[in-house]
């Protein structure tokens, strides 16, 4: 009816329009991606031409990144949601970019020309903690918005998740092109610590 038209619209501009939690779960997804893609689509790119490494080598390790220690870092953190952290998905999100953050920046010392066996344990812890946050973020915004209004919360996510291309794929490649490659490294860790910080909000 119209009445209930009207009122499911009060609802979802209460639960998720009006709801600063979505907005910052918005505004840590945007982080979140921009990490992610960074280390995932750049890649290959960051690893022969920081590291040395060859261009199947730094392949594999990319792979190794997301199927490996992405898709075991997703189980971990929904594990220690629900065990350890009481449920509370955004505190579980706020100690994976701490660890993503770490783990870059034990990635960016290892000296270029090291074995490929060096680097694959923190490229892969990258994965690890950058991919439980991509998935809990929308679990906390459904938790927020209800399941009355999930969809439109885990949209204004994905909005801000894929805005972060502009930042990740051009912003990226602008600052290693112009900055080199250790101020890259810079960017990523302080996107994750910029994700962190949004969370403790």
């Amino acid at each position: 009816t119209a009445e209930e038209n009207e009122e499911y619209k009060l609802f979802v501009r209460r639960k998720v329009f009006r709801n600063k939690l979505i907005w910052i779960l918005a505004v840590t997804n945007f982080f979140v991606y921009i990490v992610r893609f960074a280390a995932l689509d750049w890649g290959p790119t960051l690893l022969t031409e920081s590291k040395g490494l060859s261009l199947a080598t730094a392949t594999t390790l990319c792979i190794v990144f997301e199927f490996v220690g992405g898709n075991i870092g997703m189980l971990a953190a929904g594990w220690a949601t629900d065990h350890i952290f009481r449920n509370k998905a955004h505190h579980t999100c706020f100690f994976c970019m701490l660890g993503a953050a770490l783990s870059i920046a034990l990635f960016w010392i290892i000296p270029e020309g090291a074995s490929w066996w060096l680097m694959i344990l923190p490229f892969t812890f990258i994965g690890f903690f950058i991919y439980g946050p991509q998935a809990l973020l929308g679990i906390a915004a459904a938790n927020q918005a209800t399941n009355k209004a999930s969809a439109t919360a885990n949209g204004i996510l994905g909005v801000f998740g894929y805005a972060s291309t502009l930042i990740s794929g051009v912003g990226f490649g602008f600052v290693a092109q112009h900055y080199g490659w250790n101020v890259a490294y810079v960017t990523m860790i302080v996107m994750a610590l910029a994700g962190a910080l949004s969370l403790l909000m």
